[in-house]
C-alpha cells in the first residue's frame, strides 16, 4: 500500500497528532488536507528533518523495516534482535482504559496496513528511505569457546557415542529384543531400560527412584529416541510387537556409521511418526478433537535451517539459539489453537490466556526436545545440561504449575555445539572424517599390552577412544583387548584411529607387540561378514531332512546343519514353506 492509502485509515485526531511532528504543522482540519500535508512532507525534502526527530531505537526500527524485502516491521523480530522495542505511542495525562496514548513520529514511517494485516513502511516511502538510511548489519549469534565451570553442569560429547550406538541398536534389533507398541510404535519401559544399558555412555540422566507418587520422572531420552529414529529411517519395522531389521537395516550394518546417521537425520526431518512436543507430558490436550497441533516438518525445517547458520565448534546457549531464530525470522507455530492446551486443568490452566502460551512455553520447549532427544542422540550436537528440576523458572507463575519441578524433561539443556559429524549430517560437509584426537598426555607401554598415562590427564574424547579398544585396569591404565577391539571394528570403528593416537602420545615407534596386536586385529576384524539372518528348522527325522535338502525344489533354499536340522534364510522362509508344502510336508512354529 502507498502512504496515502495507509493514512486514509486514520481518524482526523490521529492525523492531527502526526501533522504536529512536521515542520510548520498544518493550518487545516480537513482529513484530505491533513493527508496531503503528510504525503508532501514525507515524500519530499522534509523527510530527512522528520527522520532526525526519531530516537536511536526508532531509527533502527525504520531501518529494519525499510530494508526488509516486504517493508515489514515485526515487533517479535525486533525485540529478539535488539532486546528492546521502539515507542509507537507516548502516554498522555488524559489517556485511560485501553487507550495507548498519543502516536509518536514513528507512525509517519511505519503504518499498519489492514490489507496485509501487518506494520509496513508504505511502498512509495520505502525507496526514499533506502537512499539515505543505512541497511542494518545481519543479525549474529553469540558463541563461546569454553563453558563457565559449574559442578552441576554435565557436558556430553556425542559424536563418538552416536557412531558406536547406531550399530549397537541395529544389532540389538537384529536379535529381536526391541519391543514396540503395534498401535503407536513407541518403545515400552522394559525396552527403554534394555537400550539404556547398551548405550555407549548411558542415557543423559541416570534412573531415579520416585520418593512420592506425584513426583515427576525424567525417564530415558536417548533410549526412547533410537527406536523412533530407526523406524522413521526405514531401518526397522514393527512385526507382532517387536522390531525387525528391514532390508535397508540389514544393509546399514555394513555401511559406514556416519552415512547411516546422515540418512536417519534426513528421514527424521520429514517423518510423521512422532511429534516431539508430545513428549512434553505436563502440557495436556494435545490429542483433543480437531486440529490442535501443527505439522512437524515446518518446525523441524526452521530449526535445521538455523543450525546450518550456526558456526561449527563453539558453544551456543540454547536461549541464544532461540533468540537468533526469532531475530532471523525462522519461526514456527506449535499449535493451531492454544486454547485446547492446558496444564493440570483445562479451564484454569489453559494456555490460551495471555502470558501462558508464549514462545518460551511452546516453541522453546519444542526446540529443547528436538535438539536434546534427536539432534544430540545422532551426534549432531555436543550438549551441556543440568538436572531439569528448577532449571527454568518461566512457567512458575502459571496456574497448575506449582507442583511441577520441571515443565519438560528437556528443561536442563543449557548449551550445545555443532560437531564435525553434525556438519556432515547437515550437509555442510560433503564427507565425514573422524577428528584426530590431539593430546597433551604421554603414554607408556609395558608387557602384556598395558597402556599407562605417565603425564597429563586424558580428555573425555581420549578416554572414550581407549575404552573402545582396551579394558580399564585401574586409574590411568588400560590393557589392549582382542575381543573388545574386534567388537569395535564390527561396530564400524577404524583401528587406524587408535594407532595414530598411541603413536602421537608415545613419542616413539610403537613396541612390536602393540604393532602386531593392531595389525592382527585389522586383518581379522572383518574376516566374516553378515549376509542376513536365518532360522533353524528341525525335521521329524534325518530322512525327511535329507529328502527336503536333496529335492531340486528346495535344495537352493536350505542347508543341512545336522542330522535333522536345516538352515533357511529369513527372507526366503515364506518361499521355502510353500515349496515344502508342495512336497507334501507341513511346517509349524
Amino acid at each position: 500500500m502507498t502512504l496515502r492509502e495507509t493514512l486514509g485509515y486514520l481518524t482526523v485526531p490521529e492525523l492531527k497528532d502526526l501533522v504536529g511532528y512536521l515542520p510548520g504543522g498544518a493550518t487545516t482540519a480537513r482529513k484530505d488536507d491533513l493527508i496531503e500535508r503528510i504525503v508532501v512532507a514525507m515524500l519530499g525534502p522534509e523527510l530527512k528533518a522528520v527522520w532526525s526527530m526519531l530516537d536511536e531505537t526508532q531509527q533502527t526500527a525504520v531501518a529494519e523495516a525499510a530494508h526488509h524485502p516486504l517493508g515489514e516491521y515485526s515487533d517479535r523480530r525486533f525485540r529478539a534482535r535488539y532486546q528492546r522495542a521502539p515507542a509507537f505511542h507516548v502516554a498522555t495525562a488524559k489517556s485511560y482504559g485501553y487507550s495507548k496514548g498519543k502516536r509518536t513520529a514513528l507512525y509517519l514511517f511505519i503504518q499498519y496496513s489492514p490489507d496485509e494485516a501487518r506494520h509496513v513502511v508504505p511502498a512509495d516511502l520505502r525507496p526514499r528511505l533506502q537512499a539515505f538510511v543505512p541497511s542494518p548489519a545481519p543479525p549474529g549469534i553469540e558463541t563461546s569457546e569454553a563453558l563457565a565451570e559449574n559442578p552441576r553442569l554435565t557436558v556430553r560429547l556425542t559424536e563418538r557415542e552416536a557412531l558406536q550406538e547406531v550399530v549397537i541398536m541395529l544389532r540389538t534389533i537384529e536379535q529381536a529384543r526391541v519391543q514396540v507398541s503395534d498401535k503407536t510404535a513407541l518403545p515400552g519401559s522394559a525396552t527403554q531400560r534394555l537400550l539404556s544399558d547398551k548405550l555407549a555412555g548411558g542415557d543423559y540422566y541416570a534412573a531415579e527412584e520416585k520418593r512420592n507418587e506425584w513426583d515427576q520422572e525424567i525417564g530415558p531420552i536417548k533410549a526412547f529416541a533410537w527406536p523412533m529414529l530407526l523406524q522413521a529411517g526405514g531401518l526397522a519395522v514393527g512385526v507382532a510387537g517387536r522390531l525387525q531389521l528391514s532390508p535397508g537395516g540389514v544393509k546399514a550394518l555394513s555401511m559406514p556409521p556416519a552415512q547411516v546417521l546422515r540418512g536417519l537425520w534426513q528421514k527424521w526431518l520429514k517423518t510423521t511418526l512422532l511429534d516431539e512436543f508430545s513428549r512434553v507430558d505436563a502440557i495436556k490436550g494435545q490429542t483433543s478433537k480437531g486440529r490442535v497441533m501443527t505439522a512437524v516438518a515446518p518446525r523441524r525445517a526452521a530449526i535445521e535451517e538455523t543450525l546450518r547458520a550456526c558456526p561449527i565448534g563453539p558453544w551456543i546457549a540454547v536461549d541464544e539459539f532461540s533468540r537468533f531464530m526469532r531475530a532471523t525470522d525462522r519461526v514456527f507455530a506449535v499449535t493451531h489453537d492454544a486454547w485446547k492446551l492446558y496444564i493440570c486443568e483445562r479451564q484454569y490452566g489453559n494456555l490460551g490466556y495471555d502470558g501462558s502460551g508464549g514462545w518460551n512455553i511452546l516453541q522453546d520447549r519444542y526446540i529443547l526436545a528436538f535438539l536434546f532427544e534427536y539432534a544430540a542422540t545422532l551426534g549432531l550436537l555436543d550438549v551441556a545440561y543440568f538436572h531439569p528440576a528448577q532449571a527454568r523458572s518461566d512457567y512458575g507463575g502459571m496456574w497448575g504449575a506449582d507442583d511441577l519441578s520441571f515443565l519438560s524433561r528437556y528443561d536442563g539443556l543449557s548449551a550445545f555445539r555443532v560437531t564435525s559429524l553434525g556438519a556432515y549430517l547437515l550437509g555442510r560437509e560433503a564427507a565425514y572424517q573422524p577428528p584426530a584426537v590431539a593430546s597433551s598426555v604421554a603414554l607408556s607401554f609395558s608387557p602384556g599390552l598395558y597402556v599407562e598415562v605417565v603425564r597429563g590427564v586424558l580428555a573425555a574424547e581420549e578416554t572414550l577412544l581407549l575404552d573402545n579398544w582396551a579394558v580399564p585396569v585401574q586409574a590411568g591404565t588400560w590393557q589392549l583387548d582382542r575381543e573388545k577391539s574386534l567388537s569395535a571394528i564390527e561396530k564400524g570403528h577404524d583401528i587406524a584411529e587408535l594407532k595414530g593416537f598411541l603413536e602421537s602420545t608415545a613419542g616413539l615407534p610403537l613396541p612390536a607387540p602393540v604393532e602386531s596386536f593392531i595389525g592382527l586385529c585389522e586383518h581379522n576384524g572383518k574376516a566374516l561378514k553378515t549376509l542376513g539372518s536365518a532360522q533353524l528348522i528341525e525335521c521329524r527325522d534325518p530322512e525327511t531332512a535329507a529328502e527336503i535338502a536333496g529335492r531340486p525344489e528346495t535344495s537352493s533354499l536350505c542347508l543341512r546343519a545336522g542330522s535333522k536340522t536345516l538352515v533357511v534364510r529369513t527372507n526366503q522362509l515364506s518361499r521355502f514353506r510353500e515349496r515344502v508344502r508342495s512336497l507334501g510336508f507341513g511346517m509349524v512354529s
